[in-house]
């Protein structure tokens, strides 16, 4: 099968999808394909996987051609014993039977330390140990975690996580990307954002959140002296406060000598740790003490903040640069880990969020107050009965154009769902009127183009599809609203059949280990853990374990 498209982004009328380790730019109006970039690994991993192929093909070659021919006729041969008093040898009597030669008993056994530092190696990369043939390791393949782009759309920003690296390019506004920069981070990076002052926003799986400039100055300065909410504190030299004047025994001496050689040592050191430190500007915002798996940019009154979620349920307000340290609030409710959030536009003062529970949940986030919640799991058991946990992948917002003014919709996708969940936004903060949109294979991400002259928005799919269905992996719907539900219209297609054929084949499993990922989020509680918590074991979500109003809480 070949690797299916696992996130779009749109921006104007231009589409961004990202599959595997390429990013390939359509043409929304009629979707004609316009460009194509690939990370440098992709080459070199279809190159490893050709010569290893090559390889195990001559490897099989050679063991058929080293087999014995079994003989039809005959007893089989006698073995003599040969040899002195002090040696002796079992050979194979009969046509062809021979003694092991000088030059052959001088040859070096196979993966035997030949006193060169390594084991000896053929000329095809192969190492043959007690006649197992073992080959050189694949590459990690390379995977676009992340799509998005600035407000403009001047620029578009990329990550793939099996570097670490984040990539910005220049978008002309046509879909012709130039690749700009490429900034390996010190974790790898779980979410990121573009802020309203061209600094990226980035959170990575060990907690910490970092700013760094979108663009990075031609001459190399820092972009702002302001910046980093978390300064390093500055500390003096080491100055003893003996000195050899003062000193007189031999002992102190010495002890003095050693404190001055263990402070310059200690200098040396983060002297070197500085030295190995990523070369471009990267200032720490704030930190949890557990994996960051969502961010999004919030205002209110003017003030922005950063609002982070991590797979230990909480989300937190922050405020932004340059007081991104300081905490206004927390949301406390969800009992799961957290995948995904929005903030609606239209709605700027509620935030939706969504992950391991079977709730969606609606919060005035500034206040940390619980606003709503809607069963997903119910969603997702009409169409698969059997469905006992729902693990929410992303969460959208759109606007659909109305008489009556413009309508608010929340989307959703779930991992090993084969469908879009999406509910109206009332003005009261509550969610209802619960659609289902079916698709021929489970969706991996969605884009939302706007409606334009009051025509009705598109959803983008980039879905894993049936293998039955041979449906294409990027598929485009037309909404419309059937009793206040969205519903789809039209159905069109994208022009990709020649980039689908230069795909490398990859198999079921490996797709599943790179694209499917948010479920592993769940913690498992062993026996053993179930046993001490006794009867405070967890308990599945009901609608009274949780109050509207989760009030002020320690994290």
């Amino acid at each position: 099968m070949k690797i299916p498209y696992n996130k779009v982004h749109v921006r104007g009328q231009i589409l961004f999808a990202a599959r595997g380790g390429a990013i390939h730019t359509f043409n929304l109006t009629d979707g004609a394909h316009i460009s194509s970039w690939k990370h440098p690994d992709v080459d070199k991993v279809a190159d490893s996987i050709k010569a290893i192929n090559e390889a195990k093909a001559e490897a099989a070659l050679e063991a058929e051609a080293n087999t014995p021919a079994t003989e039809s006729d005959g007893p089989p041969a006698k073995r003599q014993k040969l040899g002195g008093e002090n040696e002796s040898a079992l050979v194979t009597a009969g046509a062809g039977a021979s003694t092991p030669t000088a030059a052959q008993d001088d040859k070096p056994r196979s993966g035997h330390f030949d006193g060169r530092g390594k084991k000896g190696k053929g000329k095809a990369g192969k190492d043959i140990d007690n006649g197992k043939t073992r080959f050189a390791r694949v590459p990690d393949r390379p995977v676009i975690t992340h799509l998005t782009t600035s407000s403009d759309g001047s620029h578009l920003l990329a990550v793939s996580g099996h570097d670490k690296v984040v990539w910005v390019f220049k978008h002309d506004g046509n879909g012709q990307i130039e690749e700009l920069s490429q900034r390996t981070m010190p974790k790898r990076p779980s979410a990121v954002a573009i802020g309203p002052d061209s600094q990226i926003i980035c959170a990575d799986k060990f907690g910490d959140v970092y700013a760094l400039p979108l663009v990075i100055p031609a001459d190399g300065s820092k972009t702002s002296a302001s910046l980093s909410a978390l300064p390093m504190p500055t500390k003096k030299a080491f100055k003893p406060t003996a000195n050899p004047l003062t000193v007189h025994s031999k002992g102190n001496r010495i002890a003095l000598l050693n404190q001055i050689k263990q402070a310059e040592l200690l200098n040396e050191f983060k002297d070197a740790a500085a030295a190995d430190g990523p070369g471009f500007e990267l200032n720490l915002l704030l930190g949890h003490v557990s994996m960051l798996t969502a961010l999004v940019i919030g205002e209110q009154e003017g003030r922005k903040y950063i609002l982070t979620a991590d797979r230990d349920e909480h989300i937190r307000v922050s405020r932004y640069i340059p007081h991104a340290h300081i905490i206004e609030n927390f949301c406390f409710g969800h009992k799961e880990f957290i995948s995904d959030m929005v903030i609606p536009p239209s709605n700027k003062d509620i935030l939706v969020s969504g992950g391991g529970d079977e709730y969606i949940f609606v919060w005035d986030w500034l206040a940390g107050k619980q606003l709503f919640k809607t069963s997903v799991l119910s969603l997702a058991q009409e169409i698969a009965p059997e469905t006992t946990a729902v693990a929410v992948s992303s969460i959208y917002t759109l606007t659909y154009p109305s008489e009556d003014g413009p309508l608010t919709y929340i989307l959703a996708i779930c991992e090993d769902i084969k469908a879009i969940f999406s509910w109206k936004l009332l003005e009261n903060n509550e969610l209802h009127c619960p659609g289902i949109i079916q698709l021929p294979g489970k969706p991996l991400s969605l884009a939302i183009s706007p409606s334009s002259d009051d025509a009705a928005p598109t959803i983008i799919a980039a879905i894993d599809p049936d293998a039955e269905t041979k449906a294409q992996s990027l598929h485009a719907f037309r909404l419309t609203i059937n009793h206040g539900r969205l519903a789809v219209d039209v159905e069109t297609s994208f022009q990709g059949k020649a980039v689908e054929a230069n795909e490398s084949d990859i198999s079921e499993e490996e797709v599943r280990s790179l694209l499917y990922t948010v479920e592993s989020l769940r913690k498992v509680v062993t026996n053993a853990e179930f046993e001490e918590a006794g009867s405070e074991a967890p308990q599945a979500n009901t609608d009274s374990d949780m109050a509207a109003d989760t009030g002020d809480t320690e994290e």
